[in-house]
């Protein structure tokens, strides 16, 4: 049995709790999910979560039927699942974000002005010094999100920044961050590191190429990963 009340307060964040009650519980699902609290194929209760989030049956109901519209749960003969990819859908969510990926960083390297310049470095310097200090893995996560979202930002293709955000939400499926891979870390914060180097020099290619090398590293890794039954988000 899963202890809703728990995760409801480790996650639940003083922004969440302003939102209405159907997108309260969307986001808190969601965030369990990207934690790891809740893996492919956990199955949820209704009643569980409706005591939980003290909400009644119908916004409870209207958060899981846009998250089971957003592919992100599924119905079988038990019930409503967190969806569960295969190798297949993985590897095809990481070549979809490369190449959207690798656009936003060419398009920031080339676009994005002084001030955005200079958020996308300060996020890159905040990265390092978390790591030094031993972060917690959703910490960081945390910070990864904000660095892959200033350089959409930065790209300045509101389309672009659409179709990332939609693949954002199917990419909660791959599972926990990898920050709690001891040896993914120090790569992550390099390749980021490249990434940030490219855009602040104005060197579109280089930068799109850094990204690109980055997710693939990291489908290797997810890769390596589920072929010894593993389950960790892994960039």
């Amino acid at each position: 049995m899963l202890d809703w009340a728990a995760i409801r307060t480790e996650l639940e964040t003083e922004d969440t709790q302003k939102m209405p009650a159907p997108l309260r519980v969307r986001t808190v699902i969601l965030a369990a999910i990207q934690a790891g609290y809740l893996v492919p194929g956990t199955r949820l209760k209704e009643t569980e979560m409706g005591a939980a989030f003290a909400v009644s049956r119908t916004p409870l109901r209207e958060a899981l039927a846009a998250l089971k519209a957003e592919q992100i749960l599924e119905l079988d003969g038990d019930g409503l699942r967190v969806r569960k990819l295969d190798w297949r859908d993985i590897t095809a969510l990481y070549e979809l974000r490369a190449n959207l990926d690798g656009m936003a960083a060419f398009l920031a390297a080339q676009r994005a002005s002084l001030v955005e310049r200079q958020l996308i470095n300060q996020i890159c310097v905040e990265e390092a010094a978390l790591i030094d200090d031993g972060a917690e893995p959703v910490t960081l996560a945390r910070q990864n999100r904000r660095f892959h979202h200033a350089i959409m930002q930065a790209a300045g293709n509101q389309f672009l920044a659409e179709s990332l955000e939609r693949l954002a939400r199917l990419m909660v499926l791959t599972g926990a961050t990898a920050y709690s891979l001891d040896d993914r870390v120090a790569p992550i914060r390099n390749e980021h590191a490249a990434i940030n180097d490219a855009i602040q020099n104005n060197i579109p290619d280089i930068a799109k190429e850094k990204m690109q090398e980055h997710l693939a590293n990291a489908l290797t890794a997810r890769l390596t990963l589920i072929s010894h039954g593993g389950g960790v988000e892994v960039d």
